[in-house]
């Protein structure tokens, strides 16, 4: 971070006679946390910016081998004590995120509240280090504030603040959105620009981005399920063929079904975000659109339909309607 930053919280950190003096202090776990705890085994967790140290010794005591990471020295004491008082260890390390290089990856790696503090200069840094300390299947939980109504500005003392789309569209397309939830605050200090909305969102891989091809698999073994004959299908050519209309191919690509687009398409630019979707992958657009077209109209295979999708007869596990089943 910028010097700047540093002397900042500098001058908190000495400030303060304990970490329940930390303004960004909480005694609870970060939201998602328990409930990513209760779903799947412990693993390595690295806690960006530990602050007061309340999420790493959650973790630890949870079972997780935990890295915090912070660049403020008493940020580190603090987490090292309470860890100590519960009898647990931690790997401790000062650095600063946008310069260090990640040793490992991490099943999950949180984040309550660095990335709303730093300059804006530095945000491509810090996404670049945060994907490279994903796992492939890791998951990532973020803290960040929202404004409370629109147009609102910053304090004088931060954090920043930005909408959920932005954050949506700074992580996409690597990172989508599993869960989120946010809580309105009315009444803060002026130097932070009064209230806010605090945000959590909970973040995993976007599989339709990093697995295309085996989504177009489980696809397949969608239509093969419902005694589609693809192979036939596709040899015969599109030409007379029923084609999706606009507004439902958009649906199918948006976040809400397969996560092709981080936010739902407009009906008229469906078609392009397809084919670069396509083209990037390395897989011929047409042959995509007609996979669709079969596993989407009513007239063929009719699984993916625009009210009543049938979501037990599908195998593309990487939709957010089976992710969330």
């Amino acid at each position: 971070m910028a010097t700047s930053d540093k002397q900042g919280f500098s001058t908190t950190y000495d400030w303060a006679k304990s970490w329940q003096d930390l303004p960004w202090a909480h005694e609870e776990p970060t939201l998602f946390l328990a409930e990513l705890c209760r779903g799947r085994e412990p693993g390595r967790a690295l806690d960006l910016g530990c602050g007061s140290g309340t999420d790493s010794v959650f973790l630890a005591e949870m079972g997780w081998e935990v890295t915090a990471l912070d660049f403020m020295p008493r940020a580190l004491e603090y987490t090292r004590q309470r860890a100590a008082e519960r009898g647990l260890e931690l790997q401790l390390v000062e650095a600063d995120i946008t310069e260090w290089q990640p040793p490992a990856t991490y099943d999950l790696v949180l984040d309550h509240g660095l990335l709303h503090n730093m300059d804006a200069a530095l945000h491509a840094a810090y996404r670049e280090r945060v994907l490279q300390a994903l796992a492939a299947e890791g998951d990532f939980i973020l803290v960040h504030w929202h404004p409370l109504f629109a147009g609102q500005a910053d304090g004088r003392m931060g954090p920043t603040r930005r909408d959920r789309a932005t954050i949506k569209a700074f992580f996409a397309p690597e990172l989508e959105e599993h869960w989120f939830a946010c809580e309105e605050f009315e009444d803060l200090p002026d130097m932070v620009g009064g209230g806010m909305t605090q945000a959590c969102y909970w973040f995993r891989r976007n599989r339709a981005w990093q697995q295309p091809r085996e989504m177009l698999e489980q696809l397949r073994a969608t239509l093969h399920r419902r005694g589609f004959d693809t192979q036939a299908w596709l040899a015969a050519g599109a030409s007379g063929r029923p084609a999706l209309a606009p507004a439902h191919l958009a649906r199918l690509l948006g976040p809400g079904r397969l996560g092709i687009s981080h936010v739902l398409p407009e009906p008229a630019a469906a078609a392009g975000v397809l084919e670069r979707w396509a083209l990037q992958a390395g897989i011929a657009p047409q042959e995509v659109l007609q996979l669709l077209t079969a596993f989407a109209s009513p007239e063929l295979a009719a699984v993916c339909l625009p009210g009543a999708p049938l979501c037990g007869q599908c195998e593309v596990r990487f939709c957010k309607r089976q992710r969330h089943r």
